[in-house]
């Protein structure tokens, strides 16, 4: 049995380590697997059908894929005023979802999401 083998079965009892791993890969992969859990909220709360569901999955799909838009302002930038835009980023735009969803703020137009 090689060393590779040896971690991986040191590592898979550990509970703890693999919640923490578990988080991690969760974290990384975005919204990509979130937005079928959310889309039936966001249907229902917006008031949208299905072809204007569909439309706001392209747009997130779409805007995943821009990904070397930070990699153009990391090369410009430190590592905390690149978090910093990233976490504000992420607060305003999953805030304003949730007070949408909470009916706390307007709707807004489709192509505004």
């Amino acid at each position: 049995m090689g060393k590779i083998e040896e971690k991986i079965k040191a590592f898979s009892p550990n509970r703890w380590l693999v919640f923490v791993a578990a988080m991690w890969l969760q974290s990384m992969a975005g919204n990509g697997f979130l937005f079928g859990d959310i889309s039936l909220v966001i249907k229902a709360s917006l008031r949208y059908n299905q072809r204007q569901v569909a439309a706001l999955s392209v747009a997130k799909n779409l805007g995943d894929c821009v990904g070397f838009l930070a990699g153009w302002v990391s090369a410009m930038l430190p590592a905390w005023g690149l978090l910093l835009i990233a976490a504000a980023q992420n607060f305003i735009g999953y805030g304003w979802l949730w007070l949408v969803v909470t009916k706390h703020a307007p709707a807004l137009p489709l192509w505004m999401i």
